[in-house]
């Protein structure tokens, strides 16, 4: 098999050549002027990452959460020989992915971890799931998600990171008083959230959603205790301009390891 950097460059250019689906479902609460950018950064982001890897050939990609599409609908073009899989808590979302873009359709569970998934991936997509969880939530669920990687497999991830407190003039992630809270953990330990006060608590998940932000310390403390994976990358403020972006997978660090070091 021929190197990363060929293989994506030959990914890319099948997705330059493609001309992405917009048919946008009316249900999409995503849906605004950047939607078509954010859905390219992060084809971006996933062949950087690609590069970044020892992932050589993507036949596998689960998209988590999938929503409407926003950025499996370019996927799809970017490994148009891949499986994919759409999941996400909205049915109506899932149910959009199978029917307009192929995808076997996975309905989540309010805990990640009580779902099998049944197969092994070469790419887990994992958009702005971790912006809304608890850290205690965060952690077992990507420990979770590498459990379902192949020897060669990747989570490329994204988090709010250390550029998010600078943005609530721009995006109110949510009510001030509560952001105000999320800042001081944040400063103290690393890691600050707040649950949504418009929904119920635990409505959504176990240990509550809503708003997250992270220092990139704590969010690579947590991936260095998954067993067997290494970190690829951590790119700040990578995915549309906003969100950060982590790749992490198979094979572990100390996989295949030299006999010596020259």
């Amino acid at each position: 098999m021929y190197g990363g950097f060929d293989y994506i460059h030959d990914s890319l250019n099948n997705y330059r050549a493609a001309k992405i689906d917009r048919r946008i479902s009316p249900n999409d609460v995503m849906n605004n002027a950047k939607y078509f950018e954010i859905g390219m950064s992060a084809v971006e982001n996933i062949a950087i990452a690609c590069v970044a890897s020892r992932l050589r050939e993507v036949k596998k990609v689960l998209d988590l959460p999938c929503g409407h599409g926003t950025v499996l609908r370019h996927l799809v073009h970017l490994f148009p020989e891949a499986e994919f899989d759409a999941c996400d808590i909205n049915r109506d979302g899932v149910d959009f992915c199978a029917a307009t873009f192929g995808a076997r359709p996975i309905y989540s569970s309010k805990e990640l971890t009580d779902l099998d998934f049944e197969t092994q991936y070469d790419l887990i997509w994992v958009g702005s799931l971790f912006t809304h969880t608890s850290l205690e939530v965060t952690r077992r669920w990507v420990a979770h998600l590498a459990r379902f990687l192949s020897p060669k497999g990747i989570v490329v991830a994204t988090f709010h990171g250390r550029v998010c407190p600078h943005l609530f003039h721009v995006v109110p992630y949510i009510r001030k008083d509560l952001w105000l809270e999320i800042l001081d953990d944040y400063s103290s330990s690393g890691y600050g959230f707040r649950d949504y006060p418009h929904l119920e608590p635990n409505s959504v998940i176990p240990g509550g959603y809503g708003n997250a932000i992270a220092k990139p310390h704590v969010t690579i403390k947590e991936l260095e205790v998954i067993p067997d994976i290494r970190i690829y990358l951590y790119r700040e403020r990578a995915w549309a301009d906003h969100q950060d972006v982590v790749a992490f997978g198979r094979p572990a660090y100390d996989a295949q390891l030299p006999d010596k070091c020259n």
